[in-house]
């Protein structure tokens, strides 16, 4: 069976946005039988994947598929995805149906087109055509499905987590895992740049909070609780982390050199050599400034509910995402030193960041291989340090390798991954599919 045309592959995608998958902290709080529908749909779009694979399910929602193959040498492969998506957020800024899976002018349009269910579908359709083809692979094959990527749980382990122990359980040791992440993106002068993560920073949240007796506000006396912490606020924002250089931040600006412009051209070829024209570069980029250090984002803040009343608990919440080389307590620790007398700071979510892969493996060979055949001397290798955080992180102690690739041609069409009018273009789904046959077959 070959790839399915662009016309199924569209009906596809649209049937599984239909299903509201929205995952949620609170376990108690998410439909399960959306999760239910969109899996009735993969039953009934990948009917060789559900016969031929040992299908499992783990945790809420989890499906993990695992094809053997006897006496093999070879390391596993696994290919995972997510299936839950991000809220909506407010209802009238759409111009279509969030879960409508609506198929207009070329797009697949709702919640989860571009994070990640189109990963998703191109993975599972891969591999759905090459078994009905009579694909047997000579190593072991498993595919991951989670549940819970766009949050942490407050009342349950992350789905992602209890994948890996299942795993674990087993004695799986994965050799290479695919993931979202990166992607090939056309470049001004005709060329195409392959963004290939090789590791992330861990997304860690921390509250910084005072408490006070409270009272009426006619008698502040020298200051209220959330007066407190809004000092502890401009005290660390004027003491970001120091700038580092990761070995893959250093790779990732070596690779990205030659899209480049001068003096930018010059800094990233080498920029240990050019390090204070890299930090002043970085002052003015934000993307820059976040591959070099662990930074810090102040985004919730809570305090008294009227404005007459001084409040007893004033706090703000951090999103911290911290690089290689710190840790949750570190970053911490750090913090703590700047804050005044009263305020104090506490983890909320969030764990240490796992070690980059290198660049240097079979499996990044293998890709730069295949998209060297069907792209030519255009296509440029990046790998890159990924901003976000993604479910690889339980993986990564069970496996050599991750790559944060999904082989989709990226441009200015898509809507963006999280807000409104979220849309993926048809077009974009086969060189997905076919990136993975040929990661499948020749893994």
């Amino acid at each position: 069976m070959a790839i399915p045309e662009d016309e199924v592959l569209a009906h596809h995608l649209s049937q599984l946005v239909q299903c509201a998958t929205v995952s949620n902290a609170d376990v108690t709080r998410v439909d399960w039988k959306e999760f239910e529908r969109f899996q009735d749909r993969l039953r009934e779009f990948y009917p060789h994947i559900f016969s031929q694979m040992k299908v499992e399910k783990v945790g809420k929602a989890g499906l993990q598929f695992s094809l053997k193959a006897p006496g093999t040498s070879k390391k596993p492969l696994l290919l995972m995805s997510h299936q839950d998506v991000v809220e909506i957020g407010d209802r009238s800024q759409w111009e279509f149906d969030p879960f409508g899976g609506a198929i207009q002018d070329g797009f697949v349009c709702g919640r989860g087109t571009t994070d990640c269910k189109h990963l998703l579908l191109c993975e599972m359709e891969a591999l759905e055509s090459l078994l009905a083809e009579g694909f047997v692979p000579d190593y072991d094959l498993y595919v991951s499905l989670g549940y819970s990527e766009e949050v942490y749980l407050e009342n349950d382990v992350d789905g992602a987590e209890q994948l890996t122990q299942h795993l674990a359980d087993q004695k799986v040791r994965i050799g290479t895992i695919f993931d979202e992440g990166g992607g090939i993106f056309p470049e001004k002068d005709g060329r195409l740049a392959a963004r290939i993560g090789l590791g992330e920073k861990s997304a860690v949240n921390y509250e910084i909070y005072c408490n006070r007796p409270g009272g009426h506000s006619s008698k502040p006396g020298k200051g209220t609780a959330l007066g407190a912490v809004a000092r502890a606020v401009v005290a660390i924002e004027a003491h970001p982390f120091p700038y580092r250089l990761t070995p893959l931040v250093e790779a990732q600006l070596k690779a990205t050199a030659p899209l480049r412009e001068e003096p930018v051209r010059s800094i990233y070829s080498d920029p240990r050599g050019h390090w204070e024209a890299l930090c002043r570069l970085a002052q003015e980029d934000p993307a820059l400034d976040a591959m070099l250090h662990t930074t810090i984002a102040f985004t919730m803040a809570s305090a008294s509910t009227q404005p007459n009343v001084l409040p007893s608990h004033a706090a703000v919440g951090l999103s911290v995402r911290v690089l290689q080389g710190d840790t949750v307590a570190s970053a911490m620790a750090y913090m703590a030193q700047f804050l005044p007398e009263g305020v104090e700071i506490r983890h909320i979510s969030g764990k240490d960041p796992v070690a980059a892969s290198t660049p240097d493996s079979d499996s990044f060979r293998l890709v730069s291989s295949i998209l060297r055949e069907r792209y030519g001397d255009r296509i440029l290798m990046i790998p890159f340090l990924m901003l976000g955080a993604t479910d690889t992180r339980y993986y990564k102690r069970i496996t050599d390798t991750v790559l944060l690739f999904t082989g989709h041609c990226r441009d200015d069409r898509w809507g963006a991954a999280h807000q409104v009018n979220e849309k993926i273009p048809v077009d974009a789904l086969r060189p997905s599919i076919e990136f993975f046959r040929d990661v499948l077959t020749r893994y």
